[in-house]
């Protein structure tokens, strides 16, 4: 008897022990289906991560299939970019180099304790060696957003203005925003370093050779692994139209 007492608070210690190192046990939900049978699934078993449209994913590509689609994404922004500001941009690396494997990072988890079949991508990057005047920032900001949006990916939301500009002029010298429609993304930024009054952006610039002034953009997406389309969808069926718990883990 005291011996399956002491196992008893043995394990009530180790549960407690895991809870305090951030090591919870993975969510359960149960419903009825279809035929009024009732089913309980473990999201320790969910293939997409915690935050992730998993039921989105079954309508795009995969990673292999997604190259061509996301090329012709960057290339027209980059020529609407281009035409709209009257300046050139360039790839930070060989366009061949864009989808190869050093720019695809796997996920490790699924925020539940279980394993993702989603990867992610982010690449083509493209800067300019300067900027126009502000005034002509919106623009350059409406010809890029009329391409993520006649994608799908809807129009460029700037993010909100930080303190450090807010503070030090009436109008931020640099502007940085992302269109997505939660698979893809594009970050976009138009800055001129030379509007800093604090001057630390022309003091950075020369440290770290960039351009003082530019526009650029960037390209991001996170999808189900290659070849693995039929079993992700296998796996997110008994997921179907349930609401995502909070993660449990960090993964």
């Amino acid at each position: 008897m005291r011996t399956h007492a002491a196992l008893l608070v043995a394990l009530s210690l180790l549960l407690s022990g895991c809870s305090i190192l951030g090591f919870q046990p993975s969510p359960t939900t149960t419903y009825t289906d279809d035929t009024g049978t009732e089913v309980t699934v473990d999201w320790v078993n969910y293939p997409a991560h915690e935050g992730n449209d998993g039921e989105k994913l079954l309508e795009y590509a995969d990673q292999a299939e997604l190259e061509s689609g996301a090329r012709d994404l960057v290339e027209q922004l980059r020529v609407a970019i281009s035409d709209s500001s009257g300046l050139t941009l360039t790839s930070s690396e060989l366009e061949q180099d864009w989808f190869t494997d050093k720019n695809w990072y796997a996920q490790s988890g699924n925020g539940y304790g279980g394993e993702s079949m989603l990867i992610t991508v982010n690449c083509c990057d493209f800067t300019s060696d300067s900027a126009p005047k502000p005034g002509e920032w919106q623009r350059v900001l409406d010809a890029a957003s009329q391409v993520t949006q006649d994608a799908g990916l809807g129009k460029f939301v700037l993010d909100d203005v930080p303190e450090w500009c807010a503070d030090t002029s009436e109008e931020c010298w640099r502007w940085t925003g992302t269109a997505t429609d939660g698979v893809q993304w594009v970050f976009i930024k138009i800055d001129d370093g030379s509007l800093d009054p604090t001057g630390d952006s022309a003091k950075d610039a020369e440290d770290f050779d960039w351009p003082l002034a530019s526009i650029s953009f960037s390209y991001g997406a996170t999808v189900v692994r290659a070849g693995q389309s039929a079993e992700y969808a296998d796996a997110l069926n008994p997921f179907l139209g349930l609401e995502q718990p909070a993660a449990t883990s960090s993964d």
